[in-house]
Formats: structure tokens, sequence, C-alpha cells
């Protein structure tokens, strides 16, 4: 069994820069790997173990992208891929999915199941991997809280939404979106890291990938950011502090009268 995983860089939201069409600036940041995208490869790494599975991650970026395919590699993932090319550059998730798609066609046409991460920090619009699926006309589920059995061509989950929990059996090739917090990822070990410094990682740029220029970028992107700014609300509280209930609840009463009042 072949498992794709897709992973994304994300920038360290306590020094974000931005570019001057209002994207993030990944290349002059310190970036890490997208949390819930290590669910995802926490979940690939305990498939691996149990059906001795084949796994791949990749992630579209710039060159320091590499950081966070040599952490998977360390973490036991058997290869890493980059999609870099300037021309992916301000992708939204509509172009996204169509390079991710095409990395999937071109070069991993074999693939049995793929995995997204439900979201990313930087975004949270979970768009990507329902996308890309649809892209490759694969079946997909997401909020995937546990992946309980792989038999033939089919894998069984349990799914958790704010609404409700279900269990569904899905035909493979298909696409997972896993939840956050469902799993410990693992800590490298050091002949993990070792592995990771001397990995050879395969590079694909747009030719590569057969996808024309107008599909992806900027130019590609249906969505754009029109402003970015940081907000300065301040808020004033007042403290309630008193002894009976009776009164806290008065003194709760009497202040939201104020406020409508006013």
């Amino acid at each position: 069994m072949n498992i794709v995983v897709f992973i994304k860089q994300v920038p360290d939201t306590n020094d974000v820069k931005w570019t001057q069409n209002n994207n993030i600036d990944r290349a002059r940041m310190d970036c890490i790997m997208n949390p819930v995208d290590k669910q995802a490869v926490e979940a690939a790494l305990r498939l691996k173990e149990q059906y001795d599975a084949h796994t791949t991650v990749i992630t579209m970026g710039p060159n320091n992208a590499t950081e966070i395919l040599k952490e998977a590699i360390a973490m036991g993932i058997d290869e890493a891929t980059l999609l870099c090319d300037s021309k992916f550059a301000g992708s939204d998730t509509c172009a996204t999915s169509k390079v991710l798609a095409a990395a999937i066609k071109e070069k991993y046409p074999q693939t049995d199941l793929i995995l997204f991460g439900q979201s990313a920090i930087d975004g949270e619009t979970s768009q990507t991997g329902p996308s890309t699926a649809v892209r490759l006309n694969m079946p997909f589920i997401s909020h995937v809280n546990e992946i309980t059995g792989i038999t033939d061509n089919t894998v069984i989950v349990n799914t958790e939404t704010e609404t409700n929990k279900c269990s569904y059996k899905i035909t493979m090739p298909a696409v997972l979106c896993i939840n956050n917090y469902i799993y410990q990822p693992r800590i490298p070990r050091i002949n993990g890291y070792i592995k990771s410094q001397n990995y050879y990682y395969k590079t694909y740029n747009i030719y590569e990938l057969n996808i024309s220029e107008m599909d992806t970028g900027v130019k590609g992107s249906p969505t754009y950011v029109s402003k970015v700014y940081k907000t300065n609300e301040q808020r004033n509280c007042k403290r309630i502090d008193t002894k009976s209930q009776d009164n806290y609840i008065n003194e709760v009463v009497c202040s939201i009268k104020d406020v409508l009042e006013n």
C-alpha cells in the first residue's frame, strides 16, 4: 500500500511577514510543519507499521520548506518531495489543489491513500484536502478521528465534528483529512535525524508537473487577500467580586442593563 501525506510549512505567528500582494512571505520567515499535518504524518507512520505501507510526504513551497521534509523523514517517513516554483507563489486553495493533484497524477499515480491535516493554522479553510480529492476524482472523508482498519481496497474510519460522531467505510484510492489532537506525534530518534540529513529530496517544478501558468499562483487563484491589518481591540472589563450568589447575579443584571441603556 502506498500512502502520500501532504504537509504544509506554516509561519511562526509571532513574526508574520507579508509580500506586496498581501500574501505571507514564507521565504523570509521562521516556519514550522503545520501541527495538524503532523497528526497526518503520525497516522501514516502507524499505518506503515501495521500494514507495511510505503509512505511519502509532499509539500509545496520555497526551498526552505525542505526543513519540514527533513522532520518527516526523521520521524520515519520513507520518501519526501518538494513542489517548488516561483510561479506557485500566491496560490490560494483552488490553485494549490491543482498543483497537488498534478503531483499525484504525474509522479505518484499508484497512490492508495492520501492524508491531509484537517486545516492549516495560517488559513483555517479546510479546503485544500477536499479540493484535491475532487480534482483526482477520489472519494474523501473529513474530520477523521481514527483509522480503525484497512481490508482489501477499503478503509474504515471514525469521524468527529462539533455536532456528531460517525463511522464510514470508503473505497481506496481515497483522501482522508485528519483531525488535530488525536495522536501524540513521535519524537524522532537519532538515526532518524541522521537519515534526514543525508536524504536526497525530489523536486518538481511547474513544467515537470505539466501545469499551465494560468492555473496556479496569483494568475490561477480566483480569491485574493484585499487587505491585511493587525487588530488592536481594547475591552473595558468590570470585575465583580461579591460573596453571595444573589449579589453576584444582581451585579451582572445591573451591568447588562447599563450597557443596553447606554
